[in-house]
């Protein structure tokens, strides 16, 4: 033990080489980015009351996990690959970056599955969806996101292997050595809340279709489909929202499915990676276990910015606020684009004949009841927040 702590110590004290310093440069960016970024998201959702839906609290929980990889975990993949990919720290720092990594990738795919269910409930039960997900159901079922959360990453205190040995490294790099906590870990935090989230949205998007279908067949003039018109608009709405976080999801299991499949095949079938060449094996553990999972949290905020329209338009408002520049105008396109279909139904289904009002624009539809604005809103510079 004494020689390879004396190893360690010569390589702490090594120069840095300059793959390295690519290396680190590459984890300050994106530390710095994903925590502009997810602040940016739970600050806009702070600052806007239209933001503050039970769905986009479970955002604002996800953000949070994000932020604090970048606070509490970033710093220390930086401080090992400024020494050349030593662990140059104490146990005592191992064991916190351990668990905050457990707790903050637990509370991702979670947060991910309450998001889930809460698409469902939108989509397949819409005239109830507001007396089911409450304001006060939504934060219970965030509390006991972050409950299981950290509850998974206290059990790692044990040695599920060799009870009662010690499991915590620090020689060369900081590890757990306890395959059987692992792997259950492995499927608890990740696994079933992954196959809840796919159940929940293969559901949304089968029930979806089927309840665009059946609005579609509905007759626009009679009176008897004002709330067949309501729910068409709900439906376009909530798929809409569906489809970005589905996307937030897509990112996250092609950020993260590699790396803990891999984790139990070196877990228990180790020989099979020992097949590959050096070469091989130091391209999946660079991209699959640092590169991935590093920028799965800078992304999540960028694709709100790119495919939600409310979340791109309170973004652009804060930046026009704290620069002075000015976004509004592609934002404004944004938004006449992102919601053409959407009008187009609402005016079809007020007025099969397309009336307009004296001065050549339409009534108002039931898409102003829904969204709350006027259409004329569209075309308004951004307030200040």
């Amino acid at each position: 033990m004494s020689n390879s702590t004396n190893q360690t110590q010569d390589r702490c004290q090594q120069e840095i080489q300059r793959d390295f310093i690519l290396q680190t440069a590459f984890l300050i960016l994106i530390m710095v980015v994903t925590f502009l970024g997810n602040f940016m998201v739970c600050l806009v959702v702070y600052l806007h009351r239209r933001l503050r839906t039970v769905t986009n609290y479970f955002i604002v929980s996800l953000a949070v996990s994000d932020l604090l990889i970048s606070v509490l975990l970033v710093p220390f993949r930086i401080h090992q690959t400024l020494h050349n990919g030593v662990y140059c720290l104490n146990t005592a720092l191992c064991w916190t970056w351990l668990l905050t990594d457990l707790t903050c990738a637990c509370a991702s795919i979670c947060n991910l599955a309450a998001i889930s269910v809460d698409r469902y409930i939108a989509i397949v039960h819409p005239f109830r969806y507001h007396s089911l997900m409450t304001t006060r159901v939504g934060w219970v079922m965030i509390a006991m996101v972050w409950t299981y959360s950290v509850a998974w990453a206290s059990l790692s205190s044990f040695n599920w292997t060799n009870f009662g040995e010690e499991h915590i490294f620090t020689d060369h790099v900081c590890h757990k050595k306890d395959k059987i906590f692992y792997t259950v870990a492995t499927t608890m935090d990740f696994y079933v809340p992954l196959l809840i989230v796919l159940i929940m949205y293969g559901l949304v998007f089968r029930v979806a279709m089927n309840q665009a279908r059946a609005v579609a067949s509905l007759q626009p003039a009679s009176n008897r489909d004002r709330r067949g018109r309501r729910f068409s608009i709900n439906i376009v709405k909530e798929v809409k929202a569906a489809k970005t976080l589905a996307i937030v999801i897509g990112a996250f299991v092609i950020c993260w499915f590699p790396f803990f499949t891999l984790l139990l095949i070196s877990l228990w079938k180790l020989e099979l990676l020992k097949q590959l060449s050096e070469q091989t094996l130091l391209g999946l553990r660079g991209t699959f276990n640092y590169v991935l999972p590093t920028i799965n949290s800078t992304l999540n905020p960028i694709i709100y910015a790119l495919f939600n329209r409310d979340f791109r338009s309170a973004f652009c408002r804060l930046l026009q606020r704290t620069f002075g520049s000015s976004c509004s105008r592609s934002n404004n396109n944004s938004n006449v684009d992102e919601s053409q279909y959407s009008m187009n139904i609402a005016v079809t289904n007020a007025s099969p004949k397309g009336k307009l009002t004296k001065n050549g624009t339409a009534k108002k539809t039931k898409f102003h009841e829904v969204y709350g604005e006027e259409e004329a809103g569209a075309a308004e510079e951004p307030k200040p927040v």
